[in-house]
């Protein structure tokens, strides 16, 4: 049962038994009401903020406070029509609970002319199924890990055809949107479900076969980290294919679901590619004395004006400590940065040469522009470039006249093609002799000479590396990324205890969007091949291949892009940069 009420001119609807709620809070002054109480601040962004009170006075479980902003006067008359997001959530809630299906419990709900507010109960003993499922199975598990993991794919596809069966379509359903509470101790064999964020819920008397599926792939998408195929199969088995259509073949489900699942994770990416470009929770901008700054929150404005100053005055005397390097189209200085977590950083300068570049800024962005998007776009697709920190353009007339981007330095980390000899130069690859005498005469090995053939051995840590970069090039091209300069001194590599990070340089040289064709592939590989030292064998390019192949799931293509990868390195010198400086080798 609820009450209607009106406090200092607003409008409230409470849960009977919580009518303080209302004497507590002033949606339109919300934060003022907050100051002298402990609170946590659980999200905040340009849409809302999310805030925690435990151990509040309302509810012996804590509450949650929903705290929504209008978008203006737009929005005021758009929701005279359509139920505000506080009102939906409300609304929502109350009819899932009494469906039988686990939520928040909602307290209360006020809609001012600027703000909304919803309160809530805390789920005690929760966390996010996201959060829980990503620090428990990710990566190899143990035979008693992976029981756990198939209990909870077994609750959780039961779960959701309940919310179906009922009438109820999340059109936001992640695993981040559903909470696992546990009754007692943090296990799989005692927890129930809850779903949460409910403002992009809608009733139907029925769900749809389509709006089922698409619900799945959302669930697929968000915890593809943890699910295998077998998981997916054993997930529709336990949702029960029965109500998905006419499809009996399984299989055939799960490949459906997945392709939709792809389609919302590259709608998911391209939504977020650009938003350094805008205001928003992680990203602002400004405009001082001719230029024009886009930066990461959290950074001193000024303090990333000054290392422009710096990086111009270290060109200028020439400071050879400073500069890493200088032509006519770039220019790379390094830097101290006072920063908690940044301790250096890296300034590039992009240069505009001639007229005919400063007509191309006009229609297509500077190049600076471009490495920023392209920097932060690597970044949400889970690859790892140097953290970009700011990008300043000098504007003339409109016109970009020059770019910096400020980057974070890359530590602990060397030019692959430099790890590769610091650590492989001494040791020699296992393989069968007469397999080698087979190949010298192909561009992928280094000849041996003169017959003295050695037994070589395997080398753990140069497969896993092998392993890992393919990997890593694979996941880039199934996302459609193409780097158009991916030489291994564009590769920063850092060792970790049995597996290896790579970072990507030169992201200006990166597009997204763009179909991988054979010969976009073919290209990535043969400048990896080219950039390779010599003492990578045959049977390490050929691995190489193989895992990459494997990734992108197109071995049926292996003949043809072998053949063209030789076709291409038959032409080329191998040319890669050692300690000591540029270095080339014959085949």
């Amino acid at each position: 049962m609820s009450t209607k009420t009106i406090k200092n001119g607003m409008a409230w609807t409470v849960r009977e038994g919580y009518e303080k709620i209302s004497d507590m809070f002033d949606p339109d002054d919300f934060l003022s009401d907050l100051k002298g109480k402990h609170y946590i601040l659980v999200k905040e962004n340009r849409v809302r903020s999310v805030i925690s009170m435990p151990g509040s006075d309302i509810s012996e479980n804590g509450i949650y406070i929903k705290y929504f902003k209008r978008d203006g006067f737009k929005e005021y008359i758009k929701h005279l029509f359509v139920p505000t997001k506080a009102r939906t959530e409300w609304e929502v809630g109350n009819a899932l609970l009494s469906k039988d299906i686990n939520t928040a419990l909602p307290l209360a709900i006020s809609e001012g002319k600027r703000r909304l507010l919803i309160v809530t109960e805390t789920v005690s003993n929760s966390e996010e199924l996201m959060e829980f499922c990503q620090v428990n199975y990710e990566g190899s598990l143990s035979v008693e890990k992976e029981s756990e993991k198939k209990k909870l794919l077994g609750k959780l596809a039961p779960f959701l055809r309940d919310i179906h069966e009922k009438g109820f379509c999340h059109y936001d359903l992640h695993a981040g949107n559903i909470l696992i509470r546990f009754k007692e101790e943090q296990n799989v064999t005692g927890y129930d479900l809850f779903l949460m964020d409910l403002h992009r819920v809608k009733i139907f008397r029925s769900i749809s076969i389509n709006k089922r599926m698409f619900n799945l792939a959302q669930i697929f998408n968000s915890l593809s980290s943890i699910m295998t195929k077998s998981d997916k199969l054993y997930f529709i088995r336990s949702y029960g294919s029965n109500a998905l259509g006419n499809i009996t073949d399984e299989k055939e489900l799960v490949r459906q679901i997945d392709e939709q699942s792809s389609g919302i994770r590259n709608t998911h990416y391209r939504s977020r590619l650009k938003r350094c470009l805008k205001e928003s929770s992680v990203f602002s901008r400004k405009k001082f004395a001719g230029i024009k700054m886009f930066f990461r929150k959290g950074y001193d404005t000024d303090s990333l004006h000054e290392l422009i100053e710096k990086h111009n005055s270290a060109l200028t005397n020439n400071d050879s400590a400073v500069i890493m390097k200088c032509d006519s189209k770039t220019a790379l200085t390094r830097h101290a940065f006072k920063d908690k977590t940044v301790q250096n950083v890296v300034v590039k300068q992009y240069r505009v040469g001639c007229p005919g570049c400063l007509i191309k800024n006009i229609f297509r962005g500077s190049s600076g522009r471009k490495a920023w998007v392209a920097g932060n776009g690597l970044r949400v697709y889970g690859l790892n470039t140097p953290l970009p920190l700011a990008l300043l353009e000098k504007k003339r007339f409109g016109v970009t006249t020059g770019s910096y981007v400020i980057m974070e330095e890359v530590k602990d980390s060397l030019e692959m093609d430099r790890y590769m000899l610091k650590n492989f130069s001494n040791r020699l690859e296992a393989n069968q002799c007469k397999e080698e005498s087979h190949f010298t005469t192909t561009p992928l090995s280094p000849p041996l000479q003169g017959g003295d053939l050695k037994k070589l051995s395997r080398d753990p840590k140069k497969m896993e590396l092998i392993s890992g970069l393919a990997k890593t090039l694979g996941d880039m091209h199934n996302h459609n990324i193409f780097h158009h300069d991916l030489k291994t001194c564009n590769i920063m590599v850092k060792e970790n205890d049995k597996s290896f990070d790579f970072t990507f340089l030169d992201f200006d040289k990166v597009s997204f969007r763009e179909e991988i064709t054979v010969r976009k592939r073919v290209k990535n590989l043969t400048q990896i091949n080219l950039s390779t030292p010599r003492l990578f064998t045959l049977t390490d390019r050929l691995r190489f291949l193989k895992e990459y192949l494997d990734q992108c799931d197109i071995t049926n293509e292996k003949k043809n892009i072998l053949r063209e990868v030789i076709t291409l390195s038959k032409r080329e010198k191998i040319l890669y940069v050692s300690f000591q400086g540029d270095v080339t080798e014959d085949w």
